[in-house]
Parts: C-alpha cells; structure tokens; sequence
C-alpha cells in the first residue's frame, strides 16, 4: 500500500470557498497551523477552522446582547440538551405554570425550543 494517496478533501461545509471576502482577508493575516483535516487559524486567542471564524465575525458584527438575554455554554455530551429544557422550563414557568398536556417540552425537543447564536 502506498503512503502517496492524495489526501481526503475537507467535508464540503469546511472547505474555504464559501467564504466572504472580508474573511479570506482576515486568514491571510492569521498565524496558520496544519489540522488533521484542514488547515486551523488562531483568532482572538483561539484555534478555529476557517468556517468557524466566518461564524465567529458574523456573530461579532450581528449580535447585540439584551439584558434578557441567557447564554448556555457547554461542550459536547455534557448534558446541552437537559439544560435547555431545564432553562426553557424557568424561563417560561409563568407562561405554563403546570406540567398541562399541552407544555412544549412534551411535544418538542429543546434544541427546538432553544435558539442557538
């Protein structure tokens, strides 16, 4: 078996040519290391894929916090999926104060009812 295949092309959804111009402009600026499937860029401190740093600007440049506004941060398989409900079940406990047949969290999943950034 030879080791000289060419090597596996990046799932399509991390693949540089979705980028804005103002995007590519930034990672040509940043200091670039090689991933095990694509190349990661350090941004602000942190190692991102590309497509993550156009994510990154976007909700830099969108987001405005409101005062109301509740942020869950986990990392994955830590239990993202409870919290959401448990969050959306106090926020909304006035809204359904009883467990009725008709809450959402009977009928939805809380990824549903809990939007991401």
């Amino acid at each position: 078996m030879s080791s000289s295949q060419p090597p596996i092309p990046a799932p399509q959804d991390l693949q540089e040519d979705g980028l804005t111009q103002e995007c590519r402009d930034l990672l040509s600026s940043l200091p670039t290391e090689e991933g095990w499937l694509f190349d990661v860029y350090q941004y602000q401190g942190f190692w991102f894929p590309s497509r993550q740093i156009q994510a990154v600007l976007a909700s830099q440049q969108r987001f405005q916090a409101q005062d109301t506004d509740i942020l869950l941060v986990t990392t994955p398989k830590s239990g993202t999926t409870w919290l959401k409900a448990m969050v959306f079940a106090f926020v909304n406990r006035v809204k359904f104060p009883d467990m009725q047949d008709h809450h959402p969290l009977l009928t939805s999943n809380p990824h549903e009812l809990v939007p991401l950034l």
